[in-house]
């Protein structure tokens, strides 16, 4: 079987796997938590613990509702090297953005406006976790959260909110129901459309 071969294989995989819309509903709940934790002392601690929990969560989840609708298959993991890189260039791109944008206008010293530009940066950081994922999957829904997390964080950069990065949580709460609901109504259709096989052994994944 040649690469091409392989390639699309590993695509459709992938796909299908993401289809059960499990991976928005997880990091609606991300969000969500960030929302309530940002700004407050102990926020550090609740965005390590989210990284801890949230991995083997979401692969509890997929043990239970999907993997009995569409099976198990270890899916080829992209080089770690590339994938480390492409995180890399990525954030530093956006950072290198933001201060673009604050140096032409003439705030990049200014620390509340670093704070009001917190939810572009958020936007453009979070949106950056989607394109990847929307590039591997082919799924639109995931292209549109993307959209989505860059136009808001861009629109709530602008606007005063009174309170400590009260901007940032605005954005992470409009997001996360989003993600939510985007994420509920995927997992609604994958249920009612994918039945359980009937040749499912739990013991499998």
């Amino acid at each position: 079987m040649n690469q091409v071969a392989m390639d699309r294989i590993q695509r459709e995989t992938f796909r299908e796997l993401h289809r059960d819309g499990l991976t928005e509903v997880v990091a609606g709940v991300a969000l969500f938590v960030v929302a309530l934790a940002t700004g407050r002392p102990a926020f550090y601690w609740t965005y390590l613990a989210l990284i801890v929990i949230l991995g083997p969560g979401l692969t509890r989840l997929r043990a239970r509702y999907t993997y009995p609708r569409i099976g198990f298959a270890e899916l080829t993991h992209e080089s770690r090297r590339r994938l480390s890189r492409g995180i890399v260039v990525w954030v530093v791109g956006v950072a290198l953005a933001v201060t673009a944008v604050l140096a032409v206008l003439g705030k990049l010293g200014n620390n509340l406006a670093w704070r009001r530009a917190a939810p572009l940066l958020g936007g453009l950081l979070f949106a950056g976790g989607l394109l990847y994922l929307a590039q591997r999957s082919g799924l639109k829904r995931v292209y549109g959260l993307a959209v989505a997390s860059i136009i808001t964080g861009a629109l709530l950069t602008w606007p005063e909110i009174e309170g400590a990065y009260a901007n940032l949580r605005v954005w992470a709460l409009l997001m996360a129901l989003l993600c939510l609901a985007v994420g509920g109504l995927a997992f609604r259709r994958f249920v009612r459309e994918t039945p359980v096989a009937e040749d499912w052994n739990p013991d499998v994944g």
